[in-house]
């Protein structure tokens, strides 16, 4: 597989159960909302503890009451600095009508926006990480690579006049390095003898491999050589 296809399925799996994880999230928080009951609720308590530096935090202790029973409610979110809330300070609480206990802080930020901020920021990065490799594709499409005219044993050059076609046995195709795009070329290797002399051939790059193509007409290539000098040839290729 192409680096290019790689870096693909590799942003799938990682960004496909992310987006999964804070789906299911996101559709237990609007069920929450949308059947849950809600009751006025006030801070009574604030929990000390700390956070992740060793700074001082504080988690709010919540009071409600249901059908004249009174709950607390230990917050899942602590608060440093000058972000931490009050005791008195009142709130929204939702609860669960057949479980009073099983309650939540009413914040449509953090229930609702937060997870579908999140689910957004994978899907765009992905988004453009696709865009990026299609575009560099497209790009590289257009240009050849730094290795195209590179002929290891031979020197082509434009067709010349008196030139003669010979037909050679064609002996393979030789791929290209993978370049910073993912892509690989191909080249095709020919022989013939010539005065009896076999004198090898190396065509110019291709995009696709014409091995089918040379099984299908018989293993042989065409090749035009100068007979004055045949290290000056052109092997002709099939239309890509």
């Amino acid at each position: 597989m192409k680096r290019g296809g790689c870096l693909k399925v590799a942003v799938l799996v990682i960004v496909v159960p992310i987006v999964f994880g804070l789906g299911l999230l996101l559709v237990s928080n609007l069920n929450r909302v949308l059947n849950h009951e809600t009751a006025p609720g006030v801070i009574v308590d604030l929990v000390f503890t700390t956070d992740s530096d060793g700074d001082p935090a504080y988690t709010p202790v919540y009071e409600y009451a249901v059908d004249g029973n009174t709950y607390l409610y230990e917050g899942a979110i602590s608060y440093s600095g000058a972000i931490v809330p009050s005791i008195g300070d009142r709130v929204t609480i939702l609860y669960d009508p057949g479980n009073p206990a099983d309650a939540r802080v009413r914040n449509l930020f953090l229930l609702v926006w937060l997870p579908i901020l999140l689910i957004c920021l994978p899907i765009l990065i992905a988004a453009g990480i696709f865009w990026s490799i299609r575009r560099r594709r497209r790009m590289a499409g257009s240009q050849e690579p730094p290795w195209a005219g590179e002929q290891p044993g031979a020197t082509q050059s434009d067709p010349v006049d008196g030139r003669e076609l010979i037909t050679a046995d064609f002996m393979g195709t030789e791929p290209s390095p993978m370049d910073d795009q993912g892509r690989v070329r191909y080249r095709v290797k020919a022989r013939a003898e010539i005065d009896d002399t076999i004198r090898r051939f190396v065509s110019d790059w291709m995009d696709e491999d014409p091995t089918l193509y040379y099984m299908q007409h018989g293993n042989k290539v065409d090749v035009w050589v100068d007979p004055n000098d045949p290290n000056f040839y052109e092997v002709t290729l099939p239309q890509e």
